[in-house]
């Protein structure tokens, strides 16, 4: 009996990892992480939390199997309304109410950036790039790419996504991407609004900004620049330290409005 073909669909977005579709699954690699990441996957599962893949297994190739989350990765352009990111909060804050009562395994292991520290009230994500956010119907349903996953204090997922979705960055990548250029402290307000930040909380999220891409960009220099990890290294090669110079200066020219909107 001849055995079936098993098709291999490349699937594009990510920087760093090779992911493949086969039927309704998602094969990836794995990292020292992954049995952490895997253990917060199914209490997602178990609490019935339906914005994260299921974990399934591992492959004869040492693959992790996730299920394939149904719908849209947000590819330039991105939907960009302000419901979108009204959404974004509200689904950032279920995510992480959903862990309550979730342990992690005694001897977890995460992926941190140089610096980082594993300690926080709930896991982040701490991810929130544009491809890792999966739309339906134009609204966001779930997110996908875990590796990051990591504990740390709730703003530092809201500031993950202020980032990306606010956008806090340069004009021209915000319009490579479909995203607005005006209004950014007005839709970050309405992230915090909608994720249910406090006056205090909000106060601090421009703070957790800057310590987030001071780690990204030793992370890309260090990983990329001085270790030449894969992936990590193309990024480095092709001018991530150029990208995050002029993402911080367009923050500190930008900060007074944005902290005036969150006041």
């Amino acid at each position: 009996m001849t055995e079936p073909v098993v098709t291999e669909e490349l699937l594009h977005g990510g920087d760093l990892t090779t992911v493949v579709r086969i039927g309704d699954t998602v094969r990836r690699q794995t990292g020292p992480w992954s049995p952490t990441v895997h253990a917060l996957l199914q209490h997602f599962e178990r609490v019935g939390f339906d914005g994260a893949p299921r974990f399934l297994g591992i492959d004869e190739q040492g693959r992790e199997i996730l299920s394939f989350v149904e719908g849209e990765p947000a590819h330039a352009p991105v939907p960009a309304d302000d419901d979108v990111v009204w959404e974004l909060g509200r689904l950032l804050r279920r995510m992480h109410d959903a862990q309550e009562g979730f342990e992690p395994p005694a001897d977890a292991q995460w992926q941190l950036l140089p610096g980082e520290e594993p300690t926080g009230e709930v896991i982040c994500h701490d991810d929130l790039f544009w491809t890792n956010v999966i739309f339906r119907d134009g609204r966001p349903a779930a997110l996908i790419d875990w590796d990051l996953a990591k504990p740390a204090a709730r703003i530092a997922d809201v500031a993950r996504t202020s980032s990306y979705w606010a956008p806090l960055i340069r004009d021209s990548i915000a319009l490579e991407w479909g995203l607005p250029t005006d209004r950014r402290g007005d839709r970050m307000r309405l992230l915090c609004d909608a994720y249910g930040l406090s006056a205090r909380d909000r106060g601090q999220v421009l703070d957790e900004v800057v310590r987030r891409r001071e780690r990204g960009y030793e992370a890309h220099r260090l990983w990329g620049g001085v270790e030449r990890r894969p992936g990590w290294r193309e990024m480095w090669d092709a001018g991530s330290a150029d990208q995050f110079a002029a993402n911080m200066r367009w923050l500190e020219e930008h900060r007074p409005e944005l902290e005036r909107a969150l006041s």
